[in-house]
């Protein structure tokens, strides 16, 4: 994102201005930070596509959280869990498949599709569906679409009781803590793969995460990794994390391994996993890179010392609360 541009009107420089706002989508009131540019040489006020996408897409992860519509990239996993096209998909659902192709990059569908929507993440209901569209499909196509419905089924089930699925639910509720995104325990854990040469030991690792996750929102209005963050007395950290990093470690994708500092010996990570660069957009790259270089040369002292400064951190830690995305990515004092 730039901060500042060229004034299209005069020869002047405009700076990036966020202000409170409402906007109304369908009737409805939302809050939001408004993005725009203003000259400080002939004060006009303007837009750039992409401030444009960051303000609508405000509105919109408000609507799909108050109404429990899932995000557009829970609505693409959905359709990959069942392992189909978005033509078969939009068949089988009833929807043209322009507009439902249209819903898995971030149109918010309407009322009637929203709630099919949302209730076709639950594989049963999928088979209800599926059956209700039999005589579209061909017998050999309906019996594979069928049998691929029941191995979800059964996953979903064993999954019931798993850690990674109670704690990295990409079906859980879009919202302003997990950056509205779904939570991915891949991503995550690749994340940490990528800073670990730089961040090794746990308090540090968990600022680069937090700065990463929130640089990425600030920029696009949604979180890398849909994970949640609280505030507590060393800053800004994943939720859980101990817990977090147990899981990590269970999957082989981090290991411990003793570490002898200037003071004592502790431990640290290291990686049993090469990175997974596929798994990330080209800006969520980019927003790991700028965290990795602006960290990496400094001392954790002084990285808490800045986790200190961030008006997230300081407006939840009394009470150890959640960090929202939405009221503070915006507002980052350091990146």
């Amino acid at each position: 994102m730039n901060y500042e541009l060229e004034c299209p009107m005069c020869d002047g420089t405009a700076l990036l201005q966020i202000e409170p706002g409402v906007n109304t989508f369908r009737k409805e009131e939302f809050k939001i930070l408004s993005h725009f540019y203003k000259c400080s040489k002939c004060e006009e006020e303007f837009t750039t596509t992409e401030i444009d996408q960051i303000n609508v897409f405000q509105v919109y992860n408000q609507y799909r959280q108050l109404h429990n519509i899932p995000s557009a990239s829970q609505i693409k996993l959905t359709r990959e869990r069942y392992k189909l096209s978005a033509a078969k998909m939009s068949l089988i659902l009833g929807i043209g498949q322009n507009q439902y192709s249209l819903y898995e990059t971030g149109e918010i569908p309407n009322e009637s599709n929203s709630q099919l929507i949302s209730l076709v993440t639950d594989p049963n209901v999928f088979k209800a569906q599926l059956i209700k569209r039999k005589s579209l499909l061909q017998p050999k196509e309906y019996n594979k679409i069928h049998d691929n419905i029941e191995k979800v089924v059964i996953s979903k089930d064993e999954a019931q009781f798993n850690l990674e699925n109670i704690f990295f639910n990409p079906f859980s509720t879009p919202s302003e803590f997990n950056g509205f995104q779904s939570t991915s325990f891949e991503k995550f854990a690749n994340m940490v793969i990528y800073f670990l040469q730089n961040a090794f030991l746990v308090t540090r690792l968990n600022k680069f995460l937090f700065y990463a996750d929130f640089l990425n929102y600030k920029h696009s209005g949604f979180s890398i990794s849909g994970y949640n963050y609280a505030a507590i007395p060393l800053g800004p950290v994943p939720q859980d994390y101990k817990t977090v990093y147990d899981l990590l470690e269970e999957h082989n994708f981090i290991s411990t391994v003793g570490y002898e500092t200037e003071y004592d010996t502790t431990e640290k990570f290291v990686q049993t996993k090469d990175f997974d660069s596929s798994l990330f957009t080209q800006l969520e790259l980019e927003s790991l890179e700028l965290v990795k270089q602006k960290l990496s040369p400094l001392k954790t002292k002084t990285i808490i010392d800045m986790s200190h400064e961030e008006p997230g951190w300081l407006a939840n830690k009394d009470k150890k609360e959640l960090i929202s995305y939405q009221k503070y990515a915006f507002y980052l004092k350091h990146f």
